[in-house]
């Protein structure tokens, strides 16, 4: 049932948009994992005019995003991602390499700094702005604490447990993350307008503390970024699309992943 109402939908959405939709539905970290049966889709399309990544991932590697954005791009001349519900973090970026992202009342993006992985805890993966909070509340507590040497104490636990090498490759993400960011908007979604890329590059990559902060469609757009405003019709299909995925992922037998179109 969920997959003949699957195919209607999508026929009906690619009807409206005049497009070819793939859709990436996940609740694990993208990864290059992705880059395999992506291209087997893009290859059962063929060369095209219009593609639509219908997306809803919570984020995930840090290079993956460009090499989706090129991917995709090998097999269409213009490339557009619906947004159902959430686009965070890495899935964000996928958005800056594309020339619209579609999006409803209650469609999110989120701030781009990069997940990485956890080195002790397995399957765990941290915002890199977390390390930077880190560092800043040290600062915040040498400066405010009289004592030095409970300071000393606190600061020392702390340092002992971080690995030089992590740190550095951590802050090369970071960089990462704003090298791609200005990359794909000048490249795509702000070739047109390239004064604006520096500075949605710096709110997207350090305007916000939290890692989740919902960036709906009024901000994204206020931010400078290429939104079209799903209504009527269209959002309805998008959004009864999105509850099928939501609900073929419900249960214990949930795959990791969805990458699919009609076929």
């Amino acid at each position: 049932m969920n997959d003949q109402k699957r195919k209607v939908l999508l026929e009906e959405i690619e009807k409206i948009r005049h497009s070819k939709v793939i859709v990436y539905f996940s609740y694990t970290p993208l990864d290059d994992g992705i880059l395999v049966p992506l291209y087997q889709e893009l290859n059962k399309i063929g060369k095209t005019q219009k593609i639509d990544l219908f997306l809803h991932s919570y984020g995930g590697a840090v290079d993956t995003p460009y090499k989706v954005v090129m991917l995709i791009r090998e097999f269409c001349e213009e490339f557009s991602v619906i947004v159902p519900f959430s686009a965070k973090s890495a899935a964000s970026m996928i958005v800056l390499g594309a020339d619209e992202v579609v999006m409803g009342p209650i469609s999110e993006l989120g701030p781009i700094d990069p997940l990485v992985k956890h080195p002790l805890y397995k399957d765990f993966w941290i915002p890199v702005q977390a390390l930077r909070c880190c560092f800043e509340y040290i600062e915040e507590l040498i400066e405010n604490n009289s004592n030095t040497e409970v300071s000393e104490i606190i600061v020392n636990s702390v340092l002992n447990k971080l690995d030089p090498w992590l740190i550095g490759d951590y802050e090369k993400a970071l960089k990462a993350s704003r090298q791609y960011a200005e990359s794909l908007l000048s490249k795509y979604m702000l070739k047109n307008d390239k004064e604006k890329v520096k500075a949605v590059t710096q709110n997207l990559t350090n305007g916000y503390f939290s890692h989740g902060y919902p960036i709906g469609r009024a901000e994204a757009k206020e931010m400078g970024i290429c939104v079209t405003e799903a209504t009527g019709e269209l959002w309805e299909l998008i959004w009864e699309l999105y509850l099928v995925y939501q609900s073929m992922f419900s249960g214990e037998n949930a795959c990791n992943f969805s990458l699919s179109t009609i076929g």
